[in-house]
């Protein structure tokens, strides 16, 4: 089996209207993001390690058009979390690298700050999201808090 990736949200999350036309795929010459409902096989799995009550099954996270959804339209005090698993079969081993050795990652698009394991950054204001788009965004060490206050 393949990568599965997750995506928690603090409210329902909702395709806006320009993602709308295409099936809920927001596409830029083949790429795209986009959310399922997770499978509840997955969410009786999952649900233990987020604190967001909205589970999805993602695609696409970190690419340019993850990265526009999140500026145009996650609001201010919306928190999103994300984890991936590399290989389905085997994900029991992303967990337990995860609970062993945590190496979570917490961005504030409010505050333009990345952290992880090696410190706190600091993101330019206008190119944040280039920043972004050169760091580490998902991870099977741990889970990624997205927020925007």
């Amino acid at each position: 089996m393949t990568e599965i990736q997750f995506l928690a949200s603090s409210k329902p999350l909702s395709i806006p209207q320009l993602m709308e036309g295409n099936d809920g795929f927001f596409l830029e010459r083949g790429v795209g993001f986009f959310v399922n409902d997770l499978d509840p096989y997955w969410i009786e799995i999952m649900q233990p390690f987020f604190t967001m009550p909205y589970l999805y099954e993602a695609a696409g996270l970190g690419n340019k058009n993850f990265w526009t959804y999140l500026e145009h339209f996650m609001e201010i005090g919306d928190v999103i979390e994300l984890y991936h698993i590399p290989v389905q079969n085997w994900y029991q081993d992303s967990i337990r690298k995860m609970m062993d050795h945590p190496q979570p990652i917490f961005i504030n698009i409010g505050s333009r700050t990345y952290e992880n394991v090696y410190g706190t950054f600091r993101l330019k204001e206008k190119n944040w999201v280039e920043e972004l788009s050169h760091r580490t965004l998902v991870t099977e060490f741990g889970i990624t808090t997205i927020l925007r206050y």
